[in-house]
């Protein structure tokens, strides 16, 4: 199987309004997901966001033709029990700062997949911020987490 990496940059508006500021840049790596049936009603999507302006981002959630609806959930152990939570307020990304959406934390959870996902797979994925912006990246599905800066590892 030939694996890449690939590496997606879009430039969004500033978030905090109209400002006299350079536009923020953000930096989106490593976008993939489990292997699943649709008939399980939901999917997950993982990845790397790195903030490089010099204002706070907030990912609100996004979409995605594979699936009805996508949001932001947190994993969380209460009593040894893993729970899911949704987090409409979103996942801030502060100026200079990363965030790991990965397994066993923040995650993004595609409600009503239309498909199953299979290894090899790959399909877009609109990330949607505050303010309006967005940025489109390349989800491979995979049965193994890639390894950080690894072959495998990489959105579009």
């Amino acid at each position: 199987m030939r694996r890449r990496a690939l590496l997606a940059t879009a430039v969004l508006a500033p978030v905090s309004g109209p400002v006299a500021e350079p536009a923020t840049a953000v930096t989106v790596e490593g976008a993939w997901s489990r292997p699943g049936l649709a008939r399980i009603g939901t999917a997950v999507a993982y990845l790397r966001l790195h903030n490089a302006g010099p204002t706070p981002l907030r990912l609100m959630g996004g979409s995605t033709p594979m699936a009805q609806r996508v949001e932001i959930h947190q994993t969380s152990t209460e009593g040894g029990i893993a729970r899911m939570r949704p987090r409409p307020e979103g996942v801030e990304v502060p100026p200079g700062g990363t965030v790991d959406l990965a397994p066993g934390g923040l995650h993004l959870m595609l409600i009503a997949p239309a498909r199953d996902l299979q290894v090899g797979d790959s399909f877009p994925l609109t990330l949607h911020f505050a303010g309006g912006g967005s940025a489109e990246v390349a989800v491979a599905v995979t049965s193994r987490v890639p390894a950080p800066g690894g072959a495998g590892h990489g959105a579009r």
